[in-house]
């Protein structure tokens, strides 16, 4: 695993409708120190419901000096 820490995310409403895309777009529009090494995405039980859902996304983020 990379050394570093992670921003995260949290993509909220109905899955059928993009919203973990919806939060992509944001955080490529985002200007912060991204590492572009070790992203990923949780389905966890805040999922369950793909109606109500919400997706944790884990950006990997420079380490500040």
């Amino acid at each position: 695993m990379p050394q570093g820490g992670f921003t995260k995310f949290t993509a909220k409403g109905n899955l059928n409708e993009g919203i973990v895309f919806q939060e992509w777009t944001k955080i490529w529009n985002m200007d912060f120190p991204r590492k572009y090494t070790a992203d990923f995405e949780v389905y966890g039980e805040r999922a369950q419901n793909p109606e109500a859902a919400e997706v944790d996304i884990f950006i990997a983020v420079k380490d500040q000096v």
